[in-house]
């Protein structure tokens, strides 16, 4: 009977844990694929207009494409420590909606930093 009610938990939790996994590997292999196709230094700001603006417009390659994995890799564990916490936390009624909204929200979020590095990458190429 536990392991009759366990299985949908499990197979949520390991879904969500498995699509961020995905996330995070898919930027490592982005940023090793791209390093050797990006010069020294990649734009990291673009401007329309005669704006005037404060910082660098260039960043060197390799900090940027290490920041990227990173970032995304703390972002996730500090998701999945967060939804341990709030899973603990029992304040929440109907915790299984929820954590499937929490889940698509901590995926949407990350993919879209990994769009950006994908921006950013191409619009340097």
């Amino acid at each position: 009977m536990v392991a009759k009610n366990a299985s949908p938990l499990t197979k949520r939790a390991g879904s969500s844990s498995l699509g961020g996994l995905v996330i995070v590997l898919a930027s490592i292999v982005l940023s090793i694929v791209s390093y050797g196709l990006l010069a020294d230094t990649v734009r990291i700001r673009w401007m329309i207009g005669t704006y005037q603006h404060h910082g660098p417009e260039h960043a060197s390659t390799m900090f940027v494409l290490v920041m990227f994995p990173l970032v995304i890799g703390g972002l996730y564990i500090v998701a999945r420590w967060l939804r341990t916490h709030l899973e603990r936390a029992d304040g929440i009624e109907d915790f299984d909606e929820f954590r499937a909204i929490y889940d698509i929200c901590v995926l949407l979020i990350l993919g879209i930093i990994v769009v950006g590095q994908l921006v950013i990458i191409a619009l340097n190429l």
